[in-house]
């Protein structure tokens, strides 16, 4: 076969030789496009993803330890001196929210709704009462067409 190869080379004038090598050269370069390429694309998909579950695996660790930690003393406790809904009307008006319903059920219970506000404004508030000793017991959040959200949810001082 290789002798075969051989005769053909040399039965070829020196322009051929050229043109075959040329040509050689250009076949094995898009070959090795066509394999490189998708392997490189696949090397760098798997970095984004590995970077991507090493944040969320941070993400969560930290949200585990906060919450792993018992406040020493609540601010829910604290306030026992003002009612939940008037607590809960003024920690919402202090960052631009506005309480469309905002009733208090009970010792250390309530009831809110809020129409129209930015997702991560809310979910922010949210998670301040819940550093703040504040369970939430039942949440349902809609979103609307503008790119808002409203939420109802019932919300009561942490140990009651």
């Amino acid at each position: 076969m290789t002798e075969r190869l051989q005769n053909w080379w040399i039965g070829l004038s020196v322009r051929e030789r050229w043109l075959v090598g040329v040509a050689g050269a250009l076949a094995l370069g898009v070959v090795l496009w066509g394999i490189g390429r998708p392997m490189v694309a696949a090397f760098i998909d798997l970095e984004s993803r590995h970077r991507a579950a090493v944040e969320r695996e941070g993400r969560v660790s930290a949200k585990v330890q906060l919450l792993a930690q018992r406040p020493a003393k609540s601010v829910a406790a604290a306030v026992d001196a003002v009612a939940i809904d008037q607590y809960l009307a003024q920690s919402a008006s202090e960052i631009g929210l506005t309480l469309d319903r905002n009733e208090a059920r009970g010792a250390g219970q309530a009831t809110i709704a809020i129409a129209t506000a930015r997702a991560t404004v809310l979910t922010d508030w949210l998670a301040s009462l819940e550093e703040r000793g504040f369970v939430v017991d039942q949440l349902t959040i809609t979103p609307a067409a503008d790119g808002t959200v409203g939420l109802t949810a019932e919300l009561r001082k942490g140990g009651q």
